[in-house]
């Protein structure tokens, strides 16, 4: 049996004293435990109808927190989506009715975060390998990627971190 060295045994405690003080996910602050973090993304589904133009799915909004020993580790959002599709320009309009949320999520979170109705106007960039880009329809900003086939598309978020 292979005995332990004083040259071995330093390595691996500077190893595991350093993953301690890793950044909380995607949270880029050195020691970011000794702050108030959250991380967040987003996952949605949406059917369309080109004909029609109806268009409806879900979109959940995942939470992290790293202050756990308060109470708050993890909760997620739900809103239902309903709306218009228009192809040629590939613009989506939808009404988000909140729906459902964690029971571990706090109050004020809820209340400050997630109001139980908003409107999303985007512009959906569908590209021939059956990817495609979420854009805020006012900006053009990039808000997630996802995957399409006939009539459907899943998207994703990036993580975001907010520090406090």
């Amino acid at each position: 049996m292979p005995r332990l060295n004083l040259f071995t045994v330093i390595p691996l405690v500077l190893l595991m004293w350093s993953s301690a003080a890793a950044a909380f996910r995607v949270c880029d602050a050195s020691n970011s435990y000794a702050y108030s973090a959250t991380t967040q993304y987003a996952v949605g589904e949406i059917a369309f109808d080109r004909e029609n133009g109806l268009a409806s799915g879900t979109e959940t909004t995942y939470n992290y927190s790293n202050r756990e020993q308060e109470g708050f580790s993890q909760c997620h959002v739900t809103y239902e989506l309903s709306g218009m599709f228009e192809p040629g320009s590939g613009t989506l309009i939808l009404e988000a009715q909140r729906t459902n949320q964690s029971d571990t999520c706090p109050e004020e979170l809820i209340s400050f975060e997630y109001p139980s109705t908003k409107q999303y106007v985007w512009q959906l960039e569908f590209k021939e390998d059956k990817t495609f880009q979420v854009l805020l329809a006012d900006s053009g900003e990039v808000m997630a990627s996802g995957e399409w086939d006939t009539g459907k598309t899943t998207y994703r978020t990036d993580e975001t971190c907010t520090i406090f």
